[in-house]
Parts: C-alpha cells; sequence; structure tokens
C-alpha cells in the first residue's frame, strides 16, 4: 500500500480520536511477496516483522524543508481549472500550529467547507485518505460506479473507493479538487501528497509549526489533478497488472472449470471498467496520454 496522510489544528484544540484504539502513528511493513502494508496499530503487525516496522513519522529532525515533486521527482502540465489556495493569493506561507502525537503530528483539516476532522501528516501517502465516517459526514456518494484502487492493509489487500473532494483546506492552505481514497479500516485521517504536491512546506517539529506556501507546479503543468507523471504512471500500471494476472490465470485454467472462467470473466469487465474510469478522471485533469504508459 502507499498510504499516508494530514489535518490541520488550532492552537487551543483538545483532540478527541474516535476511536480509544486509534494510535497516532503509522506501521509499514513489506511481505514475504514484496508487498506493503500499513496500520494504525502495531500489535497488527506480524510479530516476525514487528522489529523492522516503520512507524510514520515525516517529522523527523527540528526543521524540514520539503520543495513537492516538481522540485526532485515530479508532477504535471497546465493545470486544471478550479486549483486555488489562499497561500497563493496572499503570497506568503501559512504557519498552522500542530499536535505532537507520538512520532506522528496530527492537524485539523476542512473537508468541502463543511466538516472539519484531524487527520496525520504523513507526505509518504500519495492522496488524502478519508476514513470513512468522515467520508459519511460529508456525504460522499459511493457505488458501484466508483473507480477503486487496491491496498495492502494489516487485513489484507483491499480496494478502497476513489473520491474527488471538493476542498481541502488547511490552516487558509486551500487547495480545490484533491483526489483522495476512503478507508473503513483507519479511525484518523492522512494528508498526502494530492494536498502536499500543491505547497513546499516546512516542518519545524521542536515549535510545533507546519509553514506551507504556494508552488507553481500545478501551473506549469508539473502536477495534474494533484499528481505528478510518477504517481499517474503508478495508478494506470497498478490497473494495467491485475489486467495482466487474470489473463495469464486465465490461459491456465483448465476449460472445463467453467465456474472459475467465469469468475476471471468478471475480474476482467471489473477491471476495464476501473480502467476506463481512471482515463476518465486522467481526462478530466488533462493528463498527458505519455504519463498513461
Amino acid at each position: 500500500m502507499r498510504a499516508a496522510a494530514v489535518s490541520l489544528l488550532a492552537a487551543t484544540l483538545t483532540l478527541g480520536l474516535p476511536s480509544a484504539r486509534a494510535s497516532s502513528e503509522i506501521y509499514r511493513w513489506v511481505d514475504a511477496d514484496g508487498r506493503m502494508h500499513v496500520t494504525q496499530h502495531l500489535d497488527e503487525v506480524p510479530a516476525e516483522h514487528r522489529p523492522g516496522a516503520s512507524a510514520g513519522d515525516t517529522t523527523r529532525g527540528s526543521v524540514q524543508t520539503f520543495q513537492g515533486p516538481g522540485r526532485s521527482a515530479t508532477p504535471a502540465a497546465m493545470a486544471p481549472p478550479g486549483v486555488r489556495s489562499r497561500a497563493a493569493v496572499a503570497g506568503r506561507p501559512v504557519h498552522i500550529p500542530v499536535q505532537r502525537a507520538g512520532t506522528g503530528m496530527v492537524v485539523q483539516v476542512r473537508l468541502n467547507d463543511r466538516v472539519t476532522a484531524p487527520f496525520l501528516i504523513d507526505t509518504g501517502a500519495s492522496d488524502v485518505l478519508v476514513p470513512k465516517h468522515v467520508a459519511d459526514d460529508l456525504g460522499l456518494r459511493i457505488g458501484p460506479e466508483t473507480r477503486t484502487m487496491r491496498y495492502s492493509t494489516a487485513n489484507g489487500v483491499v480496494d478502497q473507493p476513489v473520491v474527488m473532494l471538493d476542498a481541502v483546506d488547511l490552516g487558509g492552505a486551500r487547495v480545490e479538487n484533491v483526489p483522495a481514497s476512503v478507508s473503513a479500516s483507519m479511525d484518523v485521517g492522512l494528508l498526502g501528497l494530492s494536498f502536499f504536491n500543491h505547497f513546499t512546506y516546512n516542518v519545524d517539529a521542536a515549535a510545533g509549526i507546519l509553514s506551507l506556501t504556494r508552488n507553481d507546479l500545478a501551473e506549469s503543468g508539473a502536477i495534474r489533478g494533484g499528481r505528478s507523471e510518477a504517481q499517474w504512471r503508478a495508478e494506470f500500471q497498478n490497473v494495467r497488472g491485475r489486467m495482466a494476472a487474470v489473463e495469464t490465470e486465465r490461459g491456465w485454467t483448465p476449460t472445463n472449470h467453467s465456474r472459475e472462467l467465469r469468475r476471471l470473466d468478471g475480474e476482467r469487465v471489473g477491471l476495464e471498467r476501473q480502467l476506463d474510469l481512471l482515463e476518465q478522471e486522467a481526462d478530466s485533469a488533462r493528463v498527458p496520454i505519455p504519463w498513461r504508459d
């Protein structure tokens, strides 16, 4: 799984997490098949992987500065309409107080100008991850036609719905049309690169301050729909790789195994639909054809 996240915190906020078991840390480990797994709870990490499980901490050290994907790896061109930030309009950094929670940092994020919820800052996540209870509060519509992405979690491989948030506002740093996934297993949200790609950001862990300054990556086309070229390629490769695996399995399946063949045919149709939905999302974000390879 490639996941993680963020949120805004008022200086006087007393944080109430949705679950007594909720953790402020994100533990990652890689299984024998090379798949990344993520969980908020150390007791969900297999015993043999606990010594090497890394707690997600994007704030090690006193101060860290991040330039955004265009400054190191990178994103897209010709920004889609509607991407705006108050930080950009003001032309100066936005400084947000954060609450240290274990090895993580928690902030409060305003979603769709309607719901404020705690999120963990995690710049290892490709997209914003919204807990299902928050998605329900937002009234996000998720149905059979909703695009999904496959992630490896502590509970195994899951397909999580992908939605488009109208706006994500972190202390006045606002981005519109932000892609996000919805998780039924996470108690606290994660604010990932689909938000942070729009900013140069500094984390002063000692002072408990996150500073965000709008960059020009969306305007220059280095990011499209909040994602870099590498992120878009990974999304398309994920779906096409699953389609290839289904075709390979079907080729190995004996012709008299009709039930299994029907299952595989159903999977193929579903993945073709997912690829079509991804293409539509990429078209809306004006993603260049070479980024879809």
